[in-house]
This record gives structure tokens, sequence and C-alpha cells, in this order.
């Protein structure tokens, strides 16, 4: 089991890391993943039926699950010495937008070590941007059906608080972003990652941690006609 969630973890790597290739092309992504349990000599239905029977087996996933976040990040220090720094996905390559400073940007969260079982972050800088989108996004490992965290990404301006909440219900490329009222003059963007229930030992895995700062909103509402 741990072989195979490891692959179908490595091909959702790879699907969002072409997000317009896939994501435009279902026969495409299908393919691939049908290709990870061709691989491992399994249908979609035994891995469905597996992953039912190991949340009523916790103890045993969880051994899974920290044996994945290992092996991912050992993967990722590969990576990371072979092609000098982690790739960054799905960031505009149009310069309409910047990256904010964050620091670490992949890190292991053992929850019994996290503080109200929340793991905090902010940008390193202060903004004093007005308007825009601000984007939050990375990659996460060790979701269940026993953790599903709430992300929360908060954009303080001078006289206004603008606040996002999402749940997180599985592994893979996880994103959020706030736009921002052109007049509103932003200063600090930060926010948390919270896990409600959760037991004590178990590992989140988070790489291509990023923070970014978009001149024009994501979303634009089309005028009426």
């Amino acid at each position: 089991m741990e072989k195979v969630l490891f692959d179908i973890h490595l091909a959702e790597a790879e699907i969002n890391a072409n997000y317009n290739i896939f994501y435009t092309d279902s026969a495409r992504k299908q393919e691939l993943l049908n290709s990870v349990l061709k691989k491992h000599k399994i249908t979609e239905a035994i891995l469905d039926t597996s992953l039912v029977w190991y949340s009523g087996h916790l103890d045993k996933y969880f051994k899974i699950n920290n044996n994945l976040l290992k092996r991912f990040i050992e993967s990722a220090e590969t990576l990371k010495q072979k092609e000098g720094l982690l790739a960054i996905p799905n960031l505009p390559s149009d310069g309409r937008g910047f990256l904010l400073p964050v620091g670490k940007t992949r890190f292991l969260l053992r929850i019994g070590d996290l503080p109200h079982n929340a793991f905090t972050f902010k940008a390193d800088t202060i903004l004093n941007r007005y308007g825009g989108a601000y984007e939050l996004q990375f990659n996460i490992l060790g979701v269940s059906s026993s953790i599903k965290p709430v992300v929360t990404l908060c954009v303080q301006c001078i006289d206004t608080t603008f606040v996002k909440r999402d749940t997180i219900s599985q592994n893979g490329s996880f994103k959020s972003s706030i736009d921002i009222i052109q007049g509103k003059q932003a200063k600090i963007l930060h926010g948390s990652i919270y896990f409600p229930e959760v037991h004590p030992e178990m590992g989140i895995f988070i790489q291509e941690f990023i923070l970014f700062h978009s001149y024009q909103p994501l979303s634009v509402v089309q005028p009426a006609k």
C-alpha cells in the first residue's frame, strides 16, 4: 500500500505541475493514474476498498503515512541537490505579480508539537500595496478522513482585514486567494493551518509553500449584457 500511495502522489504532483495540460485533457489525466494502478496490478475499486479498510485501522495507516513523509522529504532533498531548487508550480509568467518571502518552502509538521494544533505563517515583508490579489499555494501530503486541515488566509489593511477560510479534504495541490478592493492598502499577509481532530503522532508534509501577490484580481466579474 505504501508503494501504491507513493506513486499515486507522484502522479498527482505531475498533474498539478502541468495543470494546463492535464485539466484540459481528462483522458490524459486518467491514463496517468491508470498507469499507476497497472504498475501495481490493482484496479481503482481495489484501491478504494483498501483506503476504506485503512480508515478503520488508523494505526497501520499512521505507519504508512510516516514512511511516505520520510520518502517525500528524501525525494525533495535529492531533487534540490540535483536541480538547485524546487520547481514552483502555476505562477504567472507575464510579470503581473511577484513572490512574497516566507522563509521555508517545505517542512514537516508534527501535530503533537504544534501549539493548539495550528501552524501559523506570515509574509516576511510589509506589503504597502493597493488592490490586487494575494494567493497562497502549496502541496500537502498526510491528509486523510481523520485529518482535514482548515486553512485561514488573512490580508490586513489599515482599517479592514480580509479573511478567507478553506478546508483541505485531499492530498495534492492546494490554492487559496483573496482579492483586495483597489482602494485598500494591504499591510500584513498572514494565516494558519489548523488541525481540528488529529492523532498527536501524525505528521503532515508540505512543500512548495508560496505566497504570491498579483497586481490584478484573480477573479474578474464580467459586466451584465
